[in-house]
């Protein structure tokens, strides 16, 4: 996978050069994966971050959908232990 040039000032052929990595062709793409993090063809992660929100919110509405009759005491602890997990700190108790 290769991006395509970002300076179309800079460039010098309309037609650019097939890639062979042994004998395998590379494709001009405008984003891909590299160890599970998006990145698109101007060099941003902005994809990325916008995949992250998107499960942050799925993750929460399970959440609230698994505890939406519990009263809000419980709520609370199962909050303190969320962070005290993540923290592992007693201070936020």
């Amino acid at each position: 996978m290769v991006f395509r040039l970002k300076l179309r000032a800079k460039v010098v052929a309309d037609i650019l050069p097939q890639f062979n990595l042994g004998t395998d062709l590379l494709q001009f793409v405008k984003e891909f994966k590299y160890l599970g993090h998006k990145i698109t063809d101007n060099l941003t992660d902005n994809a990325d971050i916008q995949r992250e929100v998107r499960n942050l919110f799925v993750r929460t509405n399970i959440l609230r959908r698994r505890f939406y009759k519990c009263s809000m005491a419980v709520k609370c602890i199962f909050l303190k232990l969320t962070v005290y997990i993540r923290y592992r700190s007693v201070e936020y108790i």
